[in-house]
Parts: C-alpha cells; structure tokens; sequence
C-alpha cells in the first residue's frame, strides 16, 4: 500500500498529535502559572503543577519535571486524586514523546488509585491509552486485551465505544486478522454515523479502506478512500485531504481505466503536502507517478520518476523500503523496452535492499524485546517499591491500632500471593508464545534456506550459463571483425551459425529468467481460462520445429482436435516449449519426439516422449528442486541451466497440476504433466 497512507496504523498517533497540538502553551500563560505557584496555598500547588504539565506537553522534560514535583507534593499532603493524574499526565507525556515503554507503567499506577476514587473516566483513558501503547509495539494480543478493559467503563458512552471499537479494529488489521478487523470498523462507524461524528466517521472510513487495500480488495479500497476524502472536506482538513488523495491515487493505480485519476490524485495530493510543508512525501509521490507511467507505456517518464524518487529518498532519509520500490520500478520498467543489462542491474539492487529490509526488521525486534525486558524489570523495581512505601505509611499511621495492622498486614499478604500466582500464569502464557516462535522461527528458516538455494541458482546461471554462450559469440565476432577476409565461405558459415546457435541459447535463457524472476517476485499475473490445447502447442512448437529440423528428429503428435483445457495458456505454452527444448537437446540426430495429450476424467494428461540418452534414477530425484546441481550436456554439446524444469514445476502447480518423469538411461525420457480440462472449469464456474 501506498506509503503516505498512514493506514491506520499511525493514523491514530498522528489525529492524537493534531488535537494535542492544539493545547500548545503560550509562554506567558506558563509565566502566569508560575508567578501563581509562589503565593499559592499548599493544597493547590498540587493542581497548578498539574496544569503546567498539560500547557507543556509538547517538551517531554519541563512537562515531566511538573508531574514529578506535583506527584511528591501530593503524596506529602495525602492528595490521592492529585497523585493519579500525576501518573497519569506522566503517562501522557510519554506516549506523545513516542516512549511507549515508559508510559504503560504509568498508566498502570494510575488504574488503582482512579479505580478507589471510582473515576471511571480516566480509568477507561488509561486502558485505552496502555492498548494504544501496545499496538505501537507490536503487541497485539495485549493492546486488544486493555480496549476490551476500557469497553467495561463506557457502556453508556457511544463516543468512547465507537473510539474503542477503531482502536481494536487497527490493531486486528495490523496483526492481519482482517475479519475482526472489519467488523470492528464497520460496528465503529456504525455508531458514529448514528452520532453524527463527522471527523471520526472519515476516520474510519480511511481505516476500512486501507484494510480492504491489504487483502487487494481494490472496488471496496476506493469507495471507503471517497467517502473518507468527501468528509475531510467538509471538515476543510486539507491535511487529512491529502492523505486520503494519496490513498486514492495508490488505489487506482490498479485499474488500468482510471491510471489519469491515479496522476491527478497525485498533483492533488502533492499540492496540499507543500502547503503543508510535508515536502518529504515527495519520495512517495514520485514513485507513484512512476508506477503509472509506467503502466501507461510512456517509460521514459517511469524512469525520470524513479530515479527522482530515488535521489530524494536519499536526501530525506526515508528507509529502504521506497529504494526497494523505485529499484524494482525500474527493473520492470527496463525489461519492458528491452534493456535487459539495466533490468537486471535493477533488479540486483532491489533485491539487495529487500535483504536490508529484513535485516532491519530484525534489528527492530531484537530492540522490542530488549525493551519489553527492561520495562518489566522497572515495573517490577515500581510495584516493589510502591508496597514498600504503601506499607510504610500504614505503621506510621496505625502504630497504636494492633489489631487493624494485624488486618492490613494479613490483607497486603493475600494480595502479595495473588500477585505471584498472577506472574506464575503470565509466565506460563509467556512460555506457550515462546514456543510458538520458536515455531515461526523454525519455519523462517525454512523458507530462508529456499530463498538462499534460489539466489545460488541465480548467481550460478549469470556466472556460468551466460557466460559461456557470450564467449562463443565474442570470440567468433572478433574473427569475423579483425580477419574476416582469410576465413572461407564455410567457415564463415560456421562461425555465423555457432553465433546464431549461442544467441538463441542466450534468448531462452533470458526468457527463463525473466518469467522465473516474475514468478518469484509475486509480478507474475496468472490468467486462467478455457482454451483449445492445439493453440497452446502450435505457439510453443513455433521456436521448436527449426530445432528439431536441424538434429533431423521427427515430431510425432497426438492428441485430438477439439481437446481443451483450462489453465494460463501462457504458462501452460512456457511449460510445453522447455519440455520440447528438453527433449531435442538429449535426442540424438534422427530420433524421434511424442508430444501425447488425452483427457481422463476432470483432468487432462499431457506428455513429452523422446528416445534420447535418458536420466539415472538419481538425476531424476533431483530434477526439479531448485537446490539441485544436475546439469548435463545435450546430445549436440548444448548447455542446460537446470532452470527450465524448475519453471515448468512451478507454473504446473500453479495451475493446480502435478509434474514427473520416467526415464530409462539409453532408452530415452518421458515428461508428464496433468491440467484441469473443461468439464472440472465449468462446474467450478458454476459453485
């Protein structure tokens, strides 16, 4: 999703900032309050204090440095509702510093005190606040857990119910259970449009359609980004506006009708970010108009764009994520005019910045938990600390009432047993996660060594498979070019032949990698349909039969005419003209090749025959991973990277069929594959 889009996520931290921005301090208001503290009564020190931490949120230590005095002075005159605010504006000051760490302990100190002064307010605030804390770390299960506790103290508040309901619905979208997510929205807005709360319906309006962009639900993404945008300009938030343009402009970059919406969106859009002096999103911005020009074929644009937006990525410091985007832009965007050395060069990079990006994920994670240890150890070192001092105050004043301390002293063991049984089953929770990472770790690593084996793959056939046919071409060229004249007319041929046969080799080849990168990437569109199987074989034997002309092999077909299947006739075509390739290259000259398709049952069974040198047992085992080093010379001396058979094995499953091989050594190879046939398409057309 577009990276300007806030979606949700840090939609609420930002409108938190906006509307707190707002209570921005004048200096001479705090110079009024401080004159103030000098002559005041002791009793309302406290409060004053207070207020100048509010006025001076927006500098964490002065507005720190007022809770902390009001807190001790409170404390000193038994002040218990001045003491919770305390903790509270602590807590506050925190959160809006972005220190999220340091603000759940807070909060959790306030809870008590709210809760014996029966303040259910501000016990709901500190709930909501702690879960707002907790999605920020990307702890979902407990941010979810302090909303439900905030739900308890505002069942008859529709604004805070709605509010809870976007927060629980945000934090589901981000942990991507995309269900719950919304249906907590929608029960949200709801609520709202049932209130009339214009700024919070846009709100959820923005956040429903950034979750219906996640699951690429594009129709659902655009109406909910409208309707958003439509009340942000009835609230003239030309600041919202432009978040939900370039909301808007990212959507319609998938609907190949309405790409100038998407570049109109994105003036729009830029416009109000300089107004605003967010000059910064111009990174997002240009790498968007980059995507749509190059959608709209007018690619020298693509690359001005991506380039731009590469260059100022680097002058605002705006991560890895956007360089992995424009690099990625322009590998696809050179591809598609053919410069396939810039494609790839593009494509290296952007892979690269992807491993950077995981790396720095890492990191990240690896700082959460170090963070998530530290503040349990503080908060351990407060409540210890807290009892301490709590049991303290209690024999200074009941040193004379035996029988009541014997009570409270019973009463603070109960709780102290409750609490440890409390931290038994939290560690025990904690244990059950653990190993459900451990799980997730297991798997990462899994799917690390596949990622690892593919990238092998991809530096050995640049390293190897290319370069040899390259040495071939250059060394003939530069013959031909330096002593063209002492070489015969048959060695002429010779050397234009070999050229040509190099060539096609360095094609195939690159066509392979191309559709193999794609497939990868996720780039790859898959367009099943019902098509006749003469039409795919006929496109893919096109390159083939010159081939098998020049070994005199003899192609044998069978198959009726009117057969169909249903499938992507453009991987299906891939699939074909590999195997056929395949079969030519280890044929001996005047053998003979069986191309067989016949429909059995929903399926249809298709293979490839040839009476070439075959395959040992063991070469077969590992023909079609991708972390497998058979390679083998054709029957010719023709080179093989190993890729083709990978390709074929992946757009066969695909397209929901299987893929083997039966192979004697010396009788020749027989390569099959199943595919669905029309009858099994139109009855899952019609379910």
């Amino acid at each position: 999703m577009y990276a300007t889009n806030m979606n949700m996520k840090t939609l609420w931290l930002f409108l938190g900032l906006l509307f707190f921005s707002t209570l921005s301090y004048s200096q001479s208001n705090v110079d009024s309050l401080l004159r103030l503290t000098e002559n005041a009564p002791q009793k309302q020190k406290a409060e004053i204090l207070l207020e100048l931490s509010s006025l001076t949120r927006d500098d964490t230590a002065k507005s720190n440095a007022y809770a902390r005095e009001a807190y001790q002075l409170a404390r000193k005159l038994k002040q218990i509702r001045e003491q919770a605010i305390s903790f509270l504006y602590l807590g506050e000051t925190c959160y809006y510093s972005i220190d999220y760490d340091k603000a759940i302990p807070n909060y959790e100190m306030a809870i008590p005190i709210f809760t014996e002064l029966g303040d259910t307010t501000n016990i709901y605030n500190c709930y909501n606040s702690i879960g707002l804390c907790y999605h920020y770390l990307f702890r979902g299960e407990k941010a979810i857990a302090n909303y439900i506790n905030a739900l308890k103290y505002c069942e008859n508040n529709l604004d805070k119910t709605a509010e809870l309901y976007s927060n629980i619905g945000m934090t589901h979208n981000r942990m991507n259970n995309f269900d719950e997510a919304v249906s907590y929205y929608q029960k949200a807005l709801k609520i709202n449009l049932s209130i009339h709360d214009s700024a919070s319906i846009a709100v959820n309006y923005n956040g429903i359609g950034d979750l219906y962009a996640n699951i690429n639900k594009h129709d659902s993404a655009v109406a909910n980004f409208n309707k958003a945008l439509e009340y942000f300009k009835k609230l003239k938030r030309s600041d919202r506006q432009a978040i939900a343009m370039a909301n808007l402009a990212s959507e319609y970059e998938n609907f190949p009708d309405s790409l100038n919406k998407a570049l109109d969106y994105f003036e729009q859009a830029w416009k109000n970010f300089q107004k605003l002096g967010w000059n910064h999103f111009e990174v997002e911005i240009r790498q968007g108009k980059g995507s749509v020009y190059n959608m709209e074929g007018r690619y020298a644009e693509a690359i001005a764009e991506f380039n731009e937006s590469l260059r100022l990525t680097d002058l605002y410091n705006r991560g890895y994520r956007l360089k992995k985007l424009n690099y990625e832009g322009l590998s696809e965007t050179y591809q598609k005019i053919g410069n396939y050395k810039k494609a790839l060069e593009n494509y290296i990079l952007c892979s690269q910045y992807n491993d950077s990006v995981n790396q720095k994920e890492k990191y990240q994670q690896i700082v959460s938990l170090e963070k998530q240890y530290e503040t349990e150890k503080k908060e351990n070192e407060i409540v210890k600390l807290q009892a301490k001092q709590q049991l303290t105050d209690i024999q200074l004043q009941k040193n004379k009432q035996l029988k009541q301390l014997g009570f409270i002293t019973a009463t603070l063991l109960l709780v102290f047993a409750f609490y440890i049984l409390i931290k038994y089953f939290d560690k025990l929770k904690l244990s059950q996660l653990l190993e459900l990472k451990n799980k997730k770790i297991e798997e990462s690593e899994q799917e690390l060594r596949v990622l690892n084996a593919a990238k092998n793959k991809f530096f050995s056939i640049i390293a190897h498979d290319l370069k040899n046919p390259f040495h071939t071409v250059m060394g003939y060229s530069w013959l031909l070019s330096k002593d063209y004249e002492r070489f015969t007319e048959d060695e002429r041929r010779k050397f234009a032949f070999d050229i040509h046969h190099s060539t096609n080799n360095i094609f195939r080849l690159l066509q392979n990698l191309l559709e193999w990168s794609r497939s990868q990437t996720g780039r790859l569109k898959f367009s099943p349909m019902e098509v006749e199987f003469k039409r795919v074989l006929e496109n893919s034997l096109s390159v083939m039969r010159l081939l098998a002309e020049d070994k005199n092999i003899s192609l044998n077909l069978n198959y009726t005419e009117d057969l169909k299947i249903f499938a992507d006739p453009l991987m299906i075509e891939t699939v074909l003209r590999n195997l056929i390739n395949n079969a030519i290259k280890f044929t001996p000259e005047f053998g003979q090749i069986e191309i067989k398709a016949r429909q059995i049952g929903d399926e249809v069974s298709i293979s490839v025959t040839d009476s070439g040198i075959g395959i040992s047992p063991e070469d077969a085992q590992n023909l079609f991973r991708i972390d497998s080093k058979v390679k083998r010379k054709g029957t010719n001396n023709e080179d093989g990277s190993g890729l083709g058979l990978i390709l074929c094995k992946e757009f066969v499953e695909k397209n929901e069929g299987v893929i083997w091989v039966n192979s004697t050594p010396g009788e020749g190879s027989s390569f099959s594959f199943t595919i669905r046939a029309k009858a099994l398409a139109q009855t899952k057309a019609l379910a």
